[in-house]
């Protein structure tokens, strides 16, 4: 295969990265830098859409931006250097004027390619995981794409934050379905909805996987904020947003009041009426003594505190979103060896022989008092085995094949 150059249009920002949250699309990007035939990546951070999301995105990353050498530099975007390797581009330009964003990146390619030029032959590879833009696969873009992929984390037309975008995202989810050389889901449900939109070829499926070397870490270090929390542990983590069935959280703190559950991950930004909501109700579930909010912890911090839990859960809501999605959280808990409860989500059945699977409230109760009992030092080890083959370095393999053969 041809030496590439990937320009990535991203769901969230390189800054928020570096202070320790992760997601599918850090995972992959990452993935790539490893690659031989990649020759550089050059992410264009989250574009704001939202009069919040600008000002949140103006001051993380462009006021107070990452580290490297600055390439590019306006009133309103910010491009660096990371490495030799790899490019971060910022603006708020999408808010005002989003029809100027190509113009930008192509200003800030040519800059790039001024100080640190590549061979001629090398091709540019499109690749998004934000579907609230598409001007990249439009006719008049002043980028030469030589292949554009999309991969589908979730359905954002689901998610109760973009309800408000719900036309701008179907319609651009229709020039995704039509323009996209390949595209990429998390799930079943999101090549059943591209098919929907008229998609035939060049769409698979490549679930979430996790970085197995990660979880590994070990610490005899209790972390201070366990100290006083007594096993067994109930453990949670992610982020705390409409997904979390708060109802099966309290059922659950009411009939096991000798266990300690233990949620780790932010409360999702509550700019939205729904999410105030949220909030509120995770208010009712501070009164219990055996839950526990930890707050947010850096993706480097995870593996020691997944030591010290007893049972990982995941309480999800079963709704028309939740069906787009791909648990990264249960592949993280089992490659540190934990047994897992959840509720009957997307992905959860192809984890069956790993995880087990709750109907309803008392059913999942019974399952973790069952995960609880069945433990055991060997058990761990062969979920932390078994798991291998979710390692993200497989998932890239399998997406790298995918661009060879489309060349």
């Amino acid at each position: 295969m041809k030496q590439i150059e990937i320009i990535s249009f991203n769901m969230s920002s390189f800054q928020e990265w570096e202070r320790g949250t992760v997601n599918r699309n850090r995972h992959l990007l990452y993935q790539f830098l490893d690659q031989p035939e990649v020759k550089r990546i050059v992410a264009i951070d989250f574009l704001p859409f939202s009069f919040k999301r600008v000002l949140r995105n103006f001051f993380q990353n462009i006021v107070f931006g990452p580290k490297g050498e600055k390439v590019y530099c306006d009133l309103i975007s910010r491009g660096i250097k990371v490495s030799d390797k790899f490019y971060v581009f910022s603006t708020v330009n999408s808010f005002w004027a989003p029809g100027k964003i190509m113009k930008k990146v192509d200003k800030f390619l040519k800059k790039i390619d001024l100080k640190y030029p590549l061979n001629s032959e090398t091709k540019k590879v499109g690749w998004s995981c934000f579907p609230m833009f598409v001007d990249y696969l439009k006719e008049d873009c002043p980028i030469k794409l030589d292949l554009t992929i999309f991969d589908a984390v979730d359905n954002w037309i689901e998610h109760p934050s973009f309800k408000k975008y719900q036309t701008i995202l179907k319609n651009n989810y229709q020039i995704i379905a039509e323009k996209s050389d390949l595209i990429f889901t998390v799930s079943d449900n999101l090549i059943d909805f591209f098919k929907s939109l008229g998609r035939k070829e060049n769409l698979y499926w490549i679930s979430n996987g996790v970085e197995v070397s990660h979880f590994k870490k070990e610490s005899s270090d209790l972390p201070k904020d366990l100290e006083k929390v007594s096993k067994p542990i109930v453990g949670y983590l992610g982020i705390i947003q409409q997904r979390i069935d708060v109802d099966l959280l309290e059922y659950l703190a009411n009939h096991n009041p000798e266990k300690s559950f233990v949620l780790i991950g932010p409360l999702w930004p509550v700019y939205f009426r729904r999410l105030r909501r949220l909030a509120v109700e995770i208010k009712k579930l501070q009164k219990y003594k055996n839950i526990y909010f930890l707050g947010h912890k850096k993706y480097q911090e995870t593996p020691f505190y997944l030591n010290h839990f007893s049972v990982a859960i995941s309480p999800h809501k079963l709704d028309k979103f939740i069906k787009s999605t791909n648990s990264l959280k249960a592949l993280e808990y089992l490659a540190s060896g934990l047994p897992v409860v959840t509720t009957p989500t997307s992905g959860a059945e192809n984890l069956s022989h790993l995880v087990k699977i709750a109907q309803d409230y008392e059913d999942f109760n019974k399952k973790l008092n069952q995960a609880l009992e069945e433990d055991n030092p060997e058990a761990r080890q062969q979920r932390k085995e078994k798991i291998k083959e979710y390692d993200w370095g497989i998932k890239m393999e399998k997406i790298i094949k995918l661009i060879k053969e489309h060349f």
